[in-house]
């Protein structure tokens, strides 16, 4: 008897499987993004180099109300950009990033829907031609979790609320520091080579964000939505005014706030959003060489104000144009000259950023893909020698872009 029971339990264990099996629905997304093109940095252009952009999402739909988004992201660039590593403009080479992100969704009724997702992200970053993706100063992974509610209000208002938690790690930041005088800044290598701590850059973070939509009419919808993150630096102590360091840890406070309206027309979208972000960090910094000390190192105010304008052309090709225009304020950072000595004006610097991108469908799901940008950057600070803050850029691309 116990063998038929056995028997009897399989069959209906393997039953219910398969009823559950013919429930699932499987769909998937992906978009791939081959390019190539050049970088002028202050008008010199790079050699011809390529990137790559790889999205991956088979989205499994358990039932109506349930739904699993394993996601896969990619990218690869082997172009020249100015990037914002640890407090100032870096200029890179060459990033690989690789992310994977799990993504549950639950329906629980026709207003209200759950999100609780879980990821890691790697990411490789080259500042110069002879270093090796893999062996970055800055490169670093992240490990995140977070939880979300989605809730639609009548006909027209839908909100969302949320909270992530997320470890950032840079491995080969501790066991390059002590090679590291020519490429990172005069602060940061005090800072480093005197501290006791060996992970000074890892920290994690306690994120909340709030955003609301809101349709007032079939053409017209407004975002508003605010963003505060707590990011604890586990192995960094603060600066002190003689130079030396105190017990207490480093720890940032990041407000983000933005604003933004879109007009939906048949062919034609134009919107605007504006951004405005407060840096709070209660860290300074202690420049040996000139026996300076600058409190709150770290503290800056920001807005970005960013236009755009999408056009539908014949045959479904799309055109989009942006601008963005940025202004930050360094609430204690002086300004400095050119050799470095130190002025009675904080930092200030002005960042404006246009781009166009044109996408015109050649094959089915293929698509011929161009698209080109510039960059102007200036500040009233003229000493670079730790970071930029006077640039211009500009580059192009062309190539092919396949979604599925």
């Amino acid at each position: 008897m116990s063998k038929y029971r056995f028997l009897f339990l399989f069959f209906s264990l393997l039953h219910s499987l398969t009823l559950l099996l013919s429930e699932i629905k499987i769909t998937p997304v992906a978009n791939i993004s081959l390019l190539g093109g050049q970088y002028f940095l202050e008008g010199n252009n790079d050699s011809f180099a390529g990137n790559a952009d790889i999205f991956f999402a088979p989205v499994i739909n358990f039932s109506e109300d349930s739904a699993l988004l394993p996601i896969y992201q990619g990218v690869y660039s082997n172009t020249k950009d100015v990037r914002e590593l640890i407090g100032g403009g870096t200029l890179t080479r060459e990033v690989l990033d690789n992310s994977l992100t799990l993504k549950f969704t639950r329906k629980f009724s026709d207003t209200l829907k759950g999100k609780v997702k879980a990821g890691y992200k790697l990411e490789y970053l080259a500042e110069t031609k002879d270093e090796k993706l893999g062996d970055g100063l800055f490169d670093y992974n992240r490990l995140i979790g977070g939880i979300e509610a989605e809730q639609v209000f009548g006909d027209r208002t839908n909100v969302r609320v949320g909270y992530d938690f997320y470890i950032m790690s840079y491995p080969n930041y501790s066991s390059l520091v002590s090679q590291s005088a020519d490429i990172i800044d005069t602060q940061t290598f005090t800072e480093i080579s005197k501290n006791a701590g060996e992970d000074v850059l890892d920290y994690s973070t306690h994120e909340l964000f709030v955003e609301g939509l809101r349709s007032f009419n079939d053409t017209t919808v407004g975002k508003i939505s605010y963003d505060i993150a707590y990011k604890n630096f586990k192995d960094q102590t603060l600066v002190k005014s003689d130079g030396s360091f105190s017990s207490k840890k480093r720890n940032d406070l990041v407000h983000l706030l933005t604003l933004g309206v879109a007009k939906n027309l048949k062919n034609f979208t134009a919107a605007l959003y504006n951004t405005v972000q407060y840096y709070d960090s209660n860290q300074n910094s202690y420049d040996a060489n000139r026996t300076q000390y600058n409190q709150n190192y770290y503290d800056f105010i920001q807005d970005n104000v960013t236009p755009s304008l999408t056009f539908l052309l014949k045959n479904n090709a799309k055109l989009n144009l942006w601008w963005d225009i940025a202004y930050r304020k360094y609430i204690n950072r002086p300004s400095q000259d050119e050799e470095g000595n130190y002025k009675t004006s904080e930092i200030s610097q002005v960042t404006n950023t246009t781009g166009l991108s044109l996408i015109i469908p050649v094959y089915k799901s293929v698509s011929l893909k161009t698209a080109a940008n510039y960059r102007d950057a200036t500040s009233n600070n003229r000493y670079e020698a730790n970071y930029r803050y006077n640039y211009n850029t500009s580059n192009y691309f062309v190539g092919m872009n396949w979604e599925y």
